[in-house]
Parts: structure tokens; C-alpha cells; sequence
């Protein structure tokens, strides 16, 4: 981690298929930022609670989580500040004699490594998962996973993970400077993949609207057309200038809110992304961010009359594909449940 200590995971032992998620919490971009993140559990195990409550996709009730609920469920804890990304040798010695090391990469095969020899290897179906942070780190280790896991069916479900490149109200790309400073702190393009790094730049490729064009498995995108946490830190909308949006269109930003929304569809239908019936997307028109971790967002949210376990479910097993769910603007779902967790 962070700050030395040893990476950690907690698991739920069930059947033969496995679902592996990574937790999210942002990311570091400066030493400063960093030395603060590893005195905590997001970049210490020293500071992480020995329990972990499995929810939604990891609950092991099968009415709460009908496809995966017999499966192994796995939490991967994180803390390395740059989305299990970085592989940095030599660690980072501060002024003040504080140690950082940046090594998120070697964090997920070590897990993957020590979970092969439990079982893994042995799988016949995998799902690797993630939230927010931990959902763009799914976007970037599934390939990794496959070629580590090269006989087994193997997809990759990013959940609140799609975060865009995209001007903020102020007109600045605020999101591009900061992931741009992750990217030089944790020699990101040293490990982002090398077919996207050899033709654009690595900020870029951080990017999941950019780095989803190569990801090799069926690949599932899942997040709130109103993700509130982009909605106030990649726009920079203030919550008091929207809160009352989500009940009603007369509120002072709906139309900065709509705007936001098409910028999100908009990134599906980049010149460099394909089709396929591998694709899985579930936008809804909700204020939220993540959706699997859940009982009640993984259940009760639906569109078109399904839910999103339901939906992931179908493109999983490929009951219904291709599965292109993109909701109708607020404030017209009335499954929606607006949560700030």
C-alpha cells in the first residue's frame, strides 16, 4: 500500500464462479495529497477494518442477488491512490522522511496470484467489478485478468467508473489537469495499455471513454447519467445549485444537468469504439454514484421495467444481449433513489 504495509482483500467462500470487486475511493495526485491518503484505510491496511459487509452484488441472499449470489465473492481493497495502476519500483522518500510506494498494479496480480491458489485457477466464470475509483481500475486490469486467467470466461462490469474528459461549468478541463498529475506522480505511462499509450497521450488513456476502445473482454459500463460526485467535481456544479433538480425541472442548473447527461451518451459513440454483442450499458436518469454495492440501487432502480441486477445478469449469461439501456432524462424515472453514500 501507500504507506508499506501489506495489501488486503476480504472473501466470502461460495461456489466454483467467481466475482471479484475493487474498491474505489479516488485517487492521489501530489505528494502531499498522498502522504495524507496512506495514513488512512484507502492507503494503509494498517488503518482498514477487519470486516466488510457484502452487499448487492456480493450479497450471498439470493433474493437479493439472484445470478451471483452462490458464487465466491471477493472485496479487494484499496490503497495505492492511482486505480491498481501504478507500478513504480523504487519507493518515494518526502522531505520529511515519510516513504510512498506506488504499486497498485503489483497489488492486483499479487491478489489474483494468492486467489488462483484458492480456487481461481479453477473457475469456470469470473466477474471483475469495481466502484467509482475501482471502477475505472476494472476498465484498466481486464485484460490483465484474462491473460492471467487465459481459459476461463472472464467479463469486466465498471460501476460508476465512466468518468469523462469533459469541461467543467468554469470551462475548464479540471478533470484532464488532475488526472494528468496522477498520471506523472504514479509513471502511469509506464503501465497504461501500450496500444492506446503508442498513439495517444497517457492522460488520455487514463480516461475510460478513451481506454474502453481496448478492453478485450465483453466489457459492462454501468452509472448514473447524473453522477453526483461528476456532477460536482468534473462539472463543478455546486449540490445546492442541483439538489432541487431531483424532483423537478425548474431548478437553476437543469440545464447544465442535461448538458452533462448528453456529454455521458455522447461517449459511447466515440469514432473508436465498436458494437458488439459483448457490450453491456445502463445509464439511468438517476442522481447517484455506483450502483452494485447496494441492496436497493443493485434491486430497485430499473428502466424499461428491469432492474439493474437484472440487466447485468442478462448480458453476463447472455440471456438478452446486446443489452443498450440508455434511460430517458430526469425527472421521468421514479425508481431512481437519490443516495449521497
Amino acid at each position: 500500500c501507500l504507506d508499506g504495509s501489506v495489501p488486503a482483500y476480504h472473501i466470502a467462500p461460495g461456489g466454483a464462479n467467481w466475482l471479484i470487486s475493487l474498491e474505489g475511493g479516488g485517487w492521489c495526485e501530489s505528494e502531499q495529497s498522498c502522504a495524507a491518503r496512506a495514513g488512512t484505510a484507502l492507503g494503509s491496511s494498517v488503518n482498514m477494518q477487519g470486516f466488510a459487509a457484502f452487499s448487492g452484488q456480493l450479497s450471498s441472499d439470493p433474493k437479493v442477488n439472484t445470478d451471483f449470489h452462490n458464487w465466491t465473492h471477493v472485496f479487494v481493497r484499496y490503497c495505492d491512490g492511482a486505480s491498481f495502476s501504478a507500478d513504480v519500483a523504487e519507493p518515494l522518500t518526502l522531505p520529511s522522511g515519510q516513504v510512498l510506494y506506488f504499486r497498485g498494479k503489483r497489488i492486483f496480480k499479487a491478489v489474483i496470484d494468492e486467489l488462483k491458489s484458492m480456487g481461481l485457477s479453477d473457475a469456470t466464470q469470473v466477474l471483475l467489478s469495481g466502484c467509482s475509483a475501482g471502477g475505472l481500475a476494472t476498465v484498466h486490469r481486464c485484460n490483465e485478468l484474462q491473460s492471467f486467467l487465459p481459459r476461463i470466461k472472464l467479463k469486466c462490469l465498471s460501476d460508476g467508473g465512466f468518468f469523462l474528459n469533459v469541461s467543467d461549468i468554469s470551462g475548464n478541463y479540471s478533470m484532464s489537469s488532475y488526472y494528468n498529475s496522477v498520471v506523472k506522480l504514479h509513471q502511469l505511462e509506464k503501465t497504461l495499455d501500450s496500444s492506446c499509450v503508442s498513439s495517444r497521450a497517457a492522460t488520455e488513456c487514463f480516461f475510460p471513454q478513451t481506454m474502453k476502445a481496448f478492453v478485450q473482454p465483453p466489457l459492462f459500463l454501468l452509472n448514473a447519467a447524473y453522477d453526483y460526485w461528476q456532477l460536482e467535481h468534473v462539472k463543478k456544479i455546486p449540490r445546492d445549485q442541483y439538489v432541487s433538480c431531483m424532483n423537478s425541472l425548474s431548478c437553476p442548473a437543469v440545464k447544465k444537468l442535461q448538458e452533462f447527461r448528453t456529454s455521458m451518451i455522447g461517449a459511447l459513440s466515440a469514432s473508436d469504439w465498436n458494437y458488439k454483442s459483448s457490450l453491456g450499458v445502463f445509464f439511468d436518469s438517476c442522481f447517484t454514484h455506483c450502483h452494485a454495492r447496494g441492496d436497493d440501487k443493485w434491486n430497485n432502480i430499473q428502466v424499461n421495467g428491469k432492474s439493474v441486477s437484472q440487466t447485468v445478469g442478462d448480458w453476463y449469461f447472455d440471456r438478452d444481449p446486446p443489452q443498450l439501456v440508455i434511460d430517458c432524462a430526469f425527472p421521468c424515472n421514479p425508481t431512481c433513489i437519490p443516495v449521497f453514500d
